[in-house]
């Protein structure tokens, strides 16, 4: 750990040390994130990737932990050349072993980004080149995260676009007999301002990849993995996601919109419905779509905002068809009990905008306030419910097909302490309904265990 500061410390050195023998504007960034679980009845329900189990009475705990980030840019002072890279100390929970226990960290540093951003040179329109390990955004309902690729950027015709390629899995070719392929996405966006306060966006992205799997675990995808960074490397997939987002304001009034439809076909594929246990092998068609809209009006000091989403879920463990949306890679934060709306980003029972393979459909209305110059707050109702019932047998032997998880009332507030320190906390109370009794220790039809989280996190960024 004492070597690798020191590396970084004599890159930022040797940067500072160019920036004025070569007219580079260096900048050092921070992010020293610092959450708390103050307290759940219910830790056992936030585990990652719908792995959570709702036992029979309270599970409670708290604790705390750090995510950290650092960057610098070292870039031209006339902005035609930029370089960046970042680091990042994530998820240390205070005493856990092996992370943060007696005598300190065992776990390096990650790699957050590294990329070289670039201008065209001799071209009237600004167009740009970024590759490296980047942020990407797709769209916030299907792609948003770190990736490694290139993306070519810019402006034409009074349009912006972004064209893309992407490595998410990449598979190194040993003999001439290795036919795999790599998991790759090629993306392409153009987006459009017909006039003052319309927006409109429109892309296309195509996901490919051959695994060639050899053994039949090889192939074997359950419905709680069901997002593209979790099997793009075991299945062949020929994926296509067409979309249109953007957003409208007149005068106090606001409207966002996203729109997707996906098709293609998955092969070589052995696909397990986690929730019935059903399973079914072979080659099947894709055909899903996600719908999501806000509508909102700024009043004073407040902001009213009704949300709602549709993600098409599978219908049929049985057919040769897969109908459910599926997400490549993001973090969606728009439930504090179900996604990952409170503090502890690491600690969630799902980071998609939809449940297993069911799909989803949120509605939720939010009101935020402005308190003073230095303080906010806000409130927000939620229900929630999978676009497909969630079918099981329960603990008895019986039947159960559900499809309401619950109304969920969630709250923050956040105060500015310094400058750049926030305080922040979160609540969050979800009424669980029908849905969630699948995932209860003892599934007897009837949802019993209601979930609290209440976090907190003070935030220095700069």
């Amino acid at each position: 750990m004492k070597r690798l500061w020191g590396i970084v410390l004599s890159v930022v050195m040797a940067a500072v040390m160019v920036s004025s023998a070569m007219a580079v504007d260096f900048s050092f960034h921070g992010d020293l994130n610092n959450r708390f679980l103050l307290y759940t009845n219910h830790v056992d329900f936030f585990q990652p990737d719908h792995k959570g189990t709702l036992s029979d009475g309270e599970t409670s705990d708290n604790f705390a932990e750090i995510k950290y980030r650092f960057w610098f840019d070292a870039a031209t002072d006339d902005g035609k050349v930029k370089g960046v890279f970042a680091t990042e100390i994530g998820g240390l929970r205070f005493g856990e072993s092996g992370k943060a226990a007696y005598s300190g960290d065992s776990i390096a540093m990650e790699v957050r980004w590294a990329y070289l951003d670039f201008q065209f040179p001799n071209v009237e329109n600004p167009a740009r080149v970024r590759m490296g390990l980047q942020p990407i955004e797709v769209s916030p309902y299907n792609w948003q995260e770190t990736i490694a690729g290139v993306k070519f950027y810019g402006e034409a015709a009074g349009m912006g676009y972004e064209l893309a390629w992407l490595r998410g899995h990449e598979v190194q070719v040993n003999d001439s007999d290795d036919d795999r392929e790599d998991a790759d996405a090629l993306y392409g966006r153009l987006n459009i301002k017909p006039n003052d306060g319309l927006d409109v966006g429109l892309f296309a992205m195509y996901q490919g990849g051959d695994a060639d799997a050899s053994s039949p675990a090889d192939n074997t995808v359950s419905s709680r993995d069901w997002q593209v960074k979790k099997f793009a490397d075991k299945v062949d997939l020929n994926l296509w996601t067409l979309g249109v987002d953007g957003g409208m304001t007149s005068g106090k009034l606001f409207v966002n919109w996203d729109l997707m439809y996906q098709m293609g076909n998955i092969d070589n594929i052995t696909f397990s419905d986690y929730a019935s246990g059903l399973s079914r092998s072979g080659d099947f068609d894709m055909s899903a779509y996600f719908a999501h809209l806000d509508v909102g009006m700024k009043i004073g000091a407040h902001k009213i905002t009704y949300t709602f989403w549709y993600a098409s879920g599978d219908d049929d463990a049985r057919d040769g068809d897969i109908n459910a949306y599926v997400a490549t890679d993001l973090d969606r934060t728009d439930s504090v009990c179900l996604m990952e709306g409170g503090y502890l980003d690491d600690d969630y029972f799902t980071e998609r905008p939809y449940v297993l393979d069911k799909g989803l459909i949120l509605n939720k209305l939010a009101l935020d306030t402005k308190l003073c110059e230095k303080s906010r707050a806000g409130i927000a109702l939620l229900y929630m419910m999978t676009a497909e019932d969630i079918a099981y047998t329960d603990s008895l032997g019986r039947p159960q097909s559900e499809s309401s998880i619950g109304m969920e009332v969630d709250a923050y507030y956040a105060r500015k302490i310094y400058k750049n320190v926030d305080f922040e906390l979160s609540l969050g109370y979800l009424v669980s309904d029908g849905a969630l009794d699948f995932f209860e220790e003892v599934q007897d039809g009837d949802a019993e265990e209601d979930i609290f989280n209440a976090t907190s996190r003070i935030r220095y960024k700069f």
